[in-house]
């Protein structure tokens, strides 16, 4: 890695989600919700530090609690300003890029990561954003985003709508004629699998995959989980009445 490179990975958190409020704590294999997407995230070896940006509302202490128990640095700012909240994270270890993961997805895979944090790195000049998330192609929950931490500086002096403030990987999206976007696709549409946590059945749908897999290899991946979903179809049943779209719409 180029030593004037840094990468640090953003973890978006809160824990009063409206469907499913305290999930990040949520007990999966003896360890909450929260530590499993910070130990895969550490698992990308160009990462050199992961930080769960949260709230500074009350009802996020105990998150804040845990982070510190666990020695996770943590930013706690406003709960509606995702770019001040990635701004800062970053700002806290003078990242040069930020890999930015929301708080609801266990499983993600860091191969997945790696490979886009590859295409970061190998691209010049360096864009403002890698993500697999402007076509759907992957499985909800296993999205991701890369920014330049640059960018997310002058987005975060210049933009002023709090709206796209919330939602910064989405307006780079909407404006991909201002922004310089490399968009990572699969190889196959797989965006109707709901890999995600926002209501019960997906915990325990995530907790199944995690029971059958995660003895085996604590970083199983995407094709783990298919190979698994091949061998028992039924799992694929118990959060099957959501659509994968939920938290586009």
């Amino acid at each position: 890695m180029n030593d004037k490179e840094k990468f640090i990975a953003v973890i978006t958190a809160r824990m009063d989600s409206t469907r499913l409020p305290g999930k990040v704590m949520a007990d999966i294999e003896g360890k909450p919700l929260i530590w499993h997407i910070v130990n895969r995230l550490r698992h990308v070896s160009d990462i050199s530090n992961v930080v769960i940006a949260t709230t500074k509302n009350d009802y996020d202490k105990k998150l804040r609690d845990y982070a510190e128990i666990e020695n996770i640095p943590y930013y706690a700012g406003h709960e509606l300003d995702i770019t001040d909240r990635l701004f800062q994270s970053g700002k806290m270890f003078d990242a040069t890029a930020l890999v930015e993961i929301n708080g609801d997805c266990p499983l993600i895979d860091p191969n997945l990561i790696e490979q886009g944090i590859l295409r970061y790195k190998t691209t010049n000049p360096k864009p403002d954003m890698v993500t697999n998330s402007v076509k759907r192609t992957f499985p909800e929950g296993m999205q991701y985003g890369i920014f330049n931490f640059q960018t997310v500086d002058n987005i975060w002096h210049s933009l002023k709508d709090m709206f796209w403030r919330e939602y910064v990987k989405m307006y780079i999206i909407e404006k991909r004629n201002l922004y310089s976007v490399i968009s990572i696709e699969n190889k196959s549409n797989l965006s109707s699998y709901r890999w995600t946590v926002d209501y019960i059945e997906d915990l325990e749908l995530v907790r199944q995959i995690y029971h059958h897999l995660y003895k085996k290899n604590n970083f199983f991946g995407m094709n783990e989980i298919f190979s698994l979903l091949k061998r028992k179809p039924e799992l694929q049943k118990i959060n099957s009445k959501y659509s994968s779209e939920i938290g586009l719409n």
